[in-house]
């Protein structure tokens, strides 16, 4: 990614959330919803968005439905912001990072409880 789509990228991240917390009402919208990043493809034709909401799951779901449904609109509220000759087609996709971030920290914690039983077991087998 060059420097000036990185660039382009988190002034969409940017702008996206500020539009959306503001101009948008759907129902299906849960009241945080974070953008966590936006991929644009190299020739700019296409915004990936990741989407993040706090419950994960059904929630981010309809968020995602939502978000895509608006998805013309938020294009045109987004080109009126930011100077960019041709807006890229935003598609909205789940940013499952701290639901798979819990998922390894649940792993790491059983690892360290069967290695304190296992430990304590040869404590007491060598006693």
């Amino acid at each position: 990614m060059t420097h000036k789509t990185a660039r382009a990228g988190v002034t969409i991240q940017k702008e996206l959330g500020a539009i959306i917390a503001t101009h948008l009402s759907d129902p299906r919208l849960p009241d945080m919803v974070s953008i966590t990043q936006v991929d644009l493809a190299p020739d700019l034709s296409t915004a990936r968005v990741y989407v993040s909401t706090p419950q994960g799951g059904e929630e981010r779901e309809q968020a995602l439905e939502a978000l895509q449904s608006a998805a013309g609109r938020l294009g045109r509220e987004l080109q009126s912001r930011i100077r960019i000759r041709r807006l890229p087609k935003l598609v909205f996709a789940a940013d499952d990072t701290l639901e798979r971030g819990e998922d390894m920290i649940e792993k790491i914690e059983r690892a360290i409880d069967e290695d304190r039983r296992m430990r304590t077991r040869r404590t007491v087998d060598n006693s």
